[in-house]
């Protein structure tokens, strides 16, 4: 199965991702960056429209509000864990939702589970589709074989890049849509590590992807750093970034099982763990009604989930933001204007492609101190000053 893999950068190795699978989450050649004014919030909408290689704006990314998107029908196949995940599901949907505001046609499918993938991205195709965006790192297989099948359609898909190496130059069809989550990662472990009355904080993935350990990579370095500049020694429990090894939900169910979530979150307090950032979709949401009722903390993923989990917004510190609706729109709007594929985008702190949310109900209990550790910590990563691949050894 590796001639469908997708591509694991040399910056990917180099932060220790041990298990490519099917696709690799992380950038690739003729990358694309978005403007440098894009506002850091998860919902803006002046973040990237360009998706042509080694530009920012091109002129056929950037048609105004006004232009005509009737004639174009753009769709989404969902990854499991589906609707309603309050992750990146819901994200890629407000996507969906904004492309159909400004005109465009719009259909989606759902999966229940891996085998209903390229059947459901068959069905779009059936349906007329011009572009489709596939969600998630698990639909790789299924999507790489409809992007060779039919290179009139428009394809990309969130969390993946192509792999050049195994399948030849990106088709001209294809845009992959990645996010160098681990930056946002970094910035969210050292507010935890700041912001830790035990010491000790907590993660685990729903899988082991890159997709998934970038963000716990990201909250490994983000500690590290904290304790290196501080000289403390908070601890990361649940993963290993220089073994790459460390606690996954696995099974039939990793991304929309709440009640597992709970158990990992009680797992994590009882080792004096008080906050815990959850990368498992819907699983993790009930870690985050957890850390609440426990009076702890916890750390969001995707979007901000103070605001999708307002029930819980007492106990959200942050959450490590994917920049995806904007991503998928700018997609389709690209497409609609004649430039469908061929390279892809990466999302980063430096051209706000990724970021964490406002603390909200917490602000007042984050210190002026810890605040500003945390933008010169974002300036560093966006320059280059500090690499996260130094933190995880």
């Amino acid at each position: 199965m590796e001639e469908y893999a997708l591509h694991v950068s040399k910056r990917l190795v180099a932060l220790g991702a041990a298990s490519a699978m099917f696709f690799a989450a992380c950038s690739g050649g003729g990358a694309t960056t978005a403007p440098a004014s894009a506002p850091a919030s998860a919902s803006a909408s002046t973040a990237p429209e360009s998706m042509a290689p080694e530009s920012s704006a091109p002129a056929s990314a950037s048609a105004s509000a006004s232009a005509d998107y009737s004639a174009w029908k753009a769709c989404v196949a969902f990854d499991t864990g589906g609707l309603g995940d309050k992750g990146f599901n819901d994200l890629a949907k407000k996507g969906l939702d904004d492309a159909k505001a400004l005109g465009f046609q719009t259909a989606y499918s759902e999966a229940q589970g891996a085998t209903d993938y390229a059947a459901n991205i068959q069905r779009l195709i059936d349906e007329g589709c011009n572009s489709i965006v596939t969600v998630g790192f698990n639909q790789a297989q299924a999507t790489v074989e409809a992007v060779k099948a039919n290179p009139d359609i428009a394809f990309s898909q969130v969390d993946s890049v192509w792999d050049e190496a195994t399948n030849g130059p990106t088709p001209a069809n294809f845009t992959g849509l990645d996010f160098q989550i681990d930056e946002a990662g970094t910035l969210a472990g050292y507010l935890a590590a700041g912001f830790s009355k035990s010491g000790k904080i907590g993660t685990y993935g729903g899988q082991q992807f890159p997709g998934v350990t970038r963000f716990m990579d990201g909250l490994a370095a983000g500690i590290n750093i904290y304790n290196e500049k501080k000289g403390t020694k908070v601890e990361l429990l649940g993963w290993d970034a220089a073994k790459q090894t460390g606690t996954f939900v696995g099974g039939d169910n990793p991304w929309g099982d709440p009640a597992k979530g709970e158990q990992l979150a009680k797992s994590f307090l009882d080792q004096g763990a008080d906050i815990v950032h959850p990368v498992a979709g819907a699983t993790g949401n009930g870690t985050i009604k957890a850390m609440m009722e426990a009076g702890k903390w916890a750390i969001g993923v995707d979007t901000d989930q103070a605001i999708s989990l307002s029930e819980y917004a007492d106990a959200i510190l942050t959450s490590s933001q994917k920049v995806i609706d904007v991503a998928v729109l700018d997609t389709f709007k690209a497409n609609a204007a004649g430039d469908t594929g061929g390279h892809s985008y990466v999302g980063t702190l430096k051209n706000n492609g990724v970021t964490i949310s406002p603390f909200h109900k917490l602000d007042g209990q984050v210190s002026a101190d810890l605040k500003a550790g945390i933008e010169q910590l974002r300036a560093d990563i966006a320059s280059g000053t500090t690499k996260i691949s130094d933190y995880l050894k």
